[in-house]
């Protein structure tokens, strides 16, 4: 089978025939809470993972069909090298990934693991321009 796309979508269009052949299964793709808006000193990281939400939800609904679930994990910054620098609180990678996998079980299409990132869909979920704006002010 010959892949025609790059990326996310190539990478999880790649492996979908195997988790079919495997009677379904699951994909999370980790995203960030800057797919919901833009943080200035993060421009180019927030457009690469707002570019994955599209693909995520684009994945969600085409795979659906072949009972494969997308699912979307938007954390707040995780404690990694990545976020080494950051003054920000960090979530322990551990609890994103027991979170991750308790929303899998739980079938929550988007799961927001981290007090942090709870807090930044409640605002999302209240008035996404709020968000927007103070992630501006950042």
């Amino acid at each position: 089978m010959e892949i025609n796309y790059f990326g996310l979508i190539g990478v999880t269009r790649g492996f979908a025939p195997v988790i079919v052949r495997n009677g379904g299964g699951s994909v999370a793709n980790l995203l960030s809470v800057v797919s919901l808006a833009s943080m200035p000193p993060a421009g180019r990281y927030s457009a690469s993972k707002a570019a994955a939400w599209s693909a995520t939800l684009s994945l969600r609904s085409d795979l659906a069909k072949q009972n494969i679930r997308v699912f979307a994990v938007f954390p707040s910054p995780i404690d990694t090298e990545m976020s080494k620098g950051f003054e920000f609180a960090k979530a322990p990678a551990i609890d994103v990934a027991d979170e991750v996998l308790a929303g899998i079980t739980a079938d929550t299409d988007d799961n927001f693991p981290h007090p942090m990132s709870k807090q930044v869909c409640a605002a999302w979920n209240g008035n996404h321009k709020a968000v927007e704006k103070q992630f501006a002010s950042m």
